[in-house]
């Protein structure tokens, strides 16, 4: 997974020297088998401008100066984009009830250029197939809040099961997310929030609803 190295991070704007750093508008997906349980994720990231400016110099892309990515810069996006070690989940967790569903590794990933800004979209399959009767939860987030998500839209599921829906919900701040977000717009690119898991505080959902869920 390419994360911003420092000779990146000193290319961020002074007025973006909090947290979030990075800013990403996510799409996501649910893939069905034929027996109607959720076999699979389909995940878009479309990284923010300056954001996609800084991956031009840390993997040296455009080096015919065109300002055009070809095939071999958008492959090497994708490739670091979802070459993931083993301890990254990808800021993406699906939950039912309580319980956090095992994935998989990323896999078909691709990039391409939506304007001047760098989309990647990948499938993440689930360890093992999953019984939505109870419905499920879907959270994309950085628990350190360098990376903020903001799910803009639900793909067209795969043969969505007759009684399930799917539904955003926003993240909405009360009084007191709003002062935990000042706090954390004062920590420099370098400084680590004092809660590990603060970035699932701000998550937007993707619910998957199915009968009385």
């Amino acid at each position: 997974m390419m994360r911003l190295a420092p000779l990146a991070l000193l290319l961020l704007p002074s007025t973006g020297l909090a947290h979030p750093h990075i800013f990403v508008d996510a799409s996501a997906g649910l893939r069905f088998d034929d027996a109607g349980r959720l076999e699979a994720l389909r995940i878009v990231w479309l990284y923010d401008g300056m954001t996609t400016l800084n991956l031009y110099v840390q993997l040296g892309l455009d080096e015919d100066g065109d300002g055009a990515l070809n095939e071999i810069d958008l492959a090497r996006v994708a490739h670091g984009e979802t070459d993931w070690p083993p301890e990254y989940e990808g800021d993406t967790y699906l939950l039912q009830g309580n319980a956090k569903v095992p994935l998989g590794r990323p896999r078909n990933g691709t990039a391409r250029m939506i304007g001047d800004r760098v989309e990647v979209t990948f499938d993440l399959p689930l360890a093992e197939p999953l019984a939505v009767t109870d419905g499920a939860v879907l959270k994309l987030y950085d628990p350190t809040y360098f990376y903020a998500y903001s799910v803009e839209t639900v793909l067209e599921p795969s043969a969505l099961p007759a009684d399930c829906a799917l539904s955003v919900v926003p993240f909405e701040p009360d009084a007191a997310d709003a002062e935990a977000q000042r706090q954390l717009a004062a920590l420099s690119a370098e400084e680590v929030p004092d809660d590990p898991q603060i970035g699932e505080r701000f998550a937007d959902e993707v619910r998957l609803t199915c009968g009385s869920s």
